[in-house]
């Protein structure tokens, strides 16, 4: 029985490559005149549809013996040539006319089992196709998918004897789809079907408990879905069945764990440790990989690390996967210098690096700011002729970019500067021989892509471009901008950083205009402008001194949209400071405007802040914003006082910090309010600027 079962898998597996064909084929079905079963046709569009119920047997030969069992291994044959064609509905209408007539001698079911078998197996491993039926009461067609495995599910039902192999082909196929619950739910009646021998003596010449394979396959399904509360039950029940799961079990589950778009690193630091405590199994150099992945992925590197060092402490054989991964580990959270520590170990056992593991460590130098280290690592691949891919490259030129914007914030710091009581910023920033060296290495290693072959993708170009934002350099950036525009065609397109980039190199050069086509022109390209975008356009703005554009931009983003883009308080820095710069009676009330905007927004002055009526803190803000608030503060007091929304008045205290905003606060409220103000600097509060009760009284008995 063992031999003929194993000899019906074998062809039927047969089945599984042909049955492919099935989905590129047009699919009919038709209701059989001597049956309520529908078939699948390849002659014209039907449908398909499930097996409603088990249909009369048609006799089809009376002679007993070895005819019969002849007549229906003949039957067998043909239906594998039937879907060896891919004429499923023909194998179906033959499995139909098998099962009919008397029972002959006892291997005559294994015969018909087998032919079970292999169409189950041909619809498992086959895809879905089109159910064509008319609507009721209407003329027109109604079409719809339907997937070949309902129909294996309804074969399963109508078989005399279910087997488990076709149980178990079922499950597979439901897991394979990542129909999870329907296989679990098959698993259990299967279960209970094929309960243990000793339980169900009755059972004994089929197969005691579900094969490990097929708890294997729903094991996957459940994890892939997150259900990993019944993969945990489902290992319980496992060994309870006297099912042992083995290491390529857990490492199956570690691996979806490694690859699911949610961090599962918690989930797959329990499997390891279940499957470190699991009798008779000793994790492999894979499982502790895969779980490093694992915790890389839900950025835990620090749990990677542990684990990579437990692995050495175990006395395991590293392979260069493993280093690599660690190495991975050490990028992710920025720790350079253990990467070429891990990198240095390798060569000195004898482990070559490949172009992955040069590739991970010249990322972990580009992460850590290291960008000297990185481009020593690619002269070292150069050296040994190895092939240095885009990825590679891109994390050279993303580390060049990285530093040159850190060098560049530390440049690009408000000057104010006093004149006539008034502080301006100064726009333009000298040039920075640091980041213009940056830039001059990036613009080398995009002609050495060029010069090697080497694929220049979005990432290289939006990376070089950040590094032109840093350095100011508008003309390359702009340059860059529009030969991406000219690679379109290989899918080389500017993104929303790259626009962005860009807009700020634009920005840092002064020039108003081509900022401002390509903050349009990345909105014709079909990419809403984000906050970062809103902000480096309002940036060029500040610098170029365009005050009526920057307020138009804000009033914009006040404006309901789908993005749900609001300022933030760097956009009310920028924005306020254009305005604080420019001349003007209008340009005073656009940003008492904006500040009170900002008010309502939440983004400064919160009301969960520690601010209160009687005591703000300045200390945070820039000069211009600092400016806008003491008018803001005091005309909201006397707005509140007017509505009787005050009923004493008391001591003002304004937080500065002992720095020159103290001097500055004063100098506004003394010089520019009406009337003017006067505070006291407490000798225990250094950094507190106090206007005395009777004074604020006064200024508000002013405006009423």
């Amino acid at each position: 029985m063992e031999t003929s079962s194993r000899r019906t898998r074998d062809k039927g597996m047969l089945t599984i490559f042909a049955i492919l064909s099935v989905k590129c084929m047009q699919i009919n079905a038709f209701h059989h005149p001597y049956s309520s079963w529908f078939f699948v046709s390849t002659t014209s569009p039907s449908r398909v549809a499930p097996l409603r119920q088990r249909s009369p047997q048609l006799c089809l030969s009376s002679s007993p013996g070895n005819e019969v069992i002849g007549t229906k291994k003949k039957t067998l044959y043909s239906i594998e040539s039937l879907l060896d064609d891919g004429d499923i509905d023909g194998a179906l209408l033959e499995l139909k006319r098998l099962e009919g007539g008397e029972e002959g001698p006892s291997n005559v079911g294994e015969v018909a089992a087998a032919a079970y078998h292999t169409v189950i197996e041909a619809c498992c491993a086959g895809g879905h196709v089109q159910d064509q039926g008319r609507k009721k009461g209407e003329n027109g067609i109604n079409t719809r998918k339907v997937d070949l495995i309902d129909v294996a599910e309804d074969l399963l039902q109508s078989m005399n004897n279910a087997t488990a192999h076709a149980y178990e082909t079922v499950i597979s196929g439901y897991a394979r789809r990542g129909k999870w619950s329907d296989a679990l739910q098959k698993l259990v009646l299967m279960e209970e079907e094929f309960r243990p021998i000793g339980r169900n003596k009755s059972k004994s010449d089929e197969q005691s408990v579900p094969s490990l394979n097929v708890y294997q396959a729903v094991l996957v399904a459940c994890a892939r879905a997150g259900q990993y509360d019944n993969v945990t039950s489902l290992l319980t029940k496992m060994r309870r069945r006297g099912v042992r799961p083995n290491v390529y079990t857990y490492n199956s589950l570690l691996n979806v764990c490694a690859k699911d778009k949610e961090t599962r690193w918690k989930e797959a630091l329990s499997l390891l440790s279940q499957c470190q405590r699991e009798p008779g199994i000793d994790p492999d150099l894979v499982t502790y990989t895969t779980a490093m992945r694992a915790c890389i992925r839900g950025r835990r590197s620090d749990k990677a690390i542990e684990i990579f060092r437990v692995v050495k402490d175990m006395g395991i054989e590293l392979d260069v996967y493993c280093y690599t991964t660690a190495m991975d580990a050490c990028a992710k959270g920025k720790m350079w210098k253990t990467a070429l520590s891990i990198l240095r170990e390798m060569k000195e056992k004898g482990i070559e690096p490949n172009e992955v593991t040069y590739g991970v460590a010249v990322a972990a130098c580009g992460n850590g700011g290291r960008w000297e280290k990185a481009l020593e690592l690619l002269d070292q691949m150069r050296e040994m002729n190895m092939k240095i891919n885009t990825i590679t490259y891109n994390a050279a030129v993303s580390a060049l970019a990285k530093a040159a914007r850190t060098e560049s914030k530390q440049q690009r710091r408000f000057d104010f500067k006093q004149k006539g009581g008034k502080y301006h910023a100064t726009g333009n920033q000298p040039q920075n021989s640091e980041v213009n060296l940056l830039w001059c290495k990036t613009l080398d290693l995009l002609d050495c892509m060029e010069s090697e072959g080497v694929l220049r993708d979005s990432f290289t170009f939006s990376s070089a471009i950040s590094t032109c934002g840093a350095a100011g350099r508008w003309e390359e950036a702009m340059h860059l901008i529009n030969t991406m525009k000219a690679d379109g065609d290989r899918g080389i397109k500017p993104n929303r950083f790259a626009y962005t980039s860009a807009i700020t190199a634009c920005g840092n050069s002064g020039e108003w205009e081509p900022a401002l086509k390509l903050f349009n022109d990345m909105k014709l390209d079909g990419l809403q402008p984000d906050l970062v975008s809103y902000n480096a356009l309002i940036g060029a703005g500040m610098t170029a001194n365009q005050p009526e554009q920057v307020f138009g931009l804000w009033d914009e983003m006040l404006q309901p949209n789908k993005d749900k883009i609001a300022p933030d308080i760097v956009t009310l820095t920028e924005v306020i400071g254009t305005l604080d710069r420019a001349t003007g009676k209008i340009n005073r009330d656009r940003a008492d405007k904006v500040f009170s905007d900002a008010v309502k927004l939440g983004i400064i002055l919160r009301q969960d802040s520690l601010d209160s009526s009687w005591e703000v803190d300045l200390s945070g803000m820039s000069f211009p914003v600092a400016r806008a608030a003491c008018r803001f503060i005091f005309c909201r007091l006397v707005e509140e006082m007017k509505k009787d929304k005050v009923q004493t008045v008391r001591d003002f205290s304004l937080i500065t910090g002992a720095s020159r905003m103290r001097e500055y606060v004063r100098e506004v409220l003394r010089d520019e309010l009406n009337p003017a103000i006067y505070c006291v600097v407490p000798k225990s509060e250094q950094g507190t600027l106090v206007v005395k009760e009777k004074v604020v009284k006064n200024y508000i008995d002013g405006h009423l």
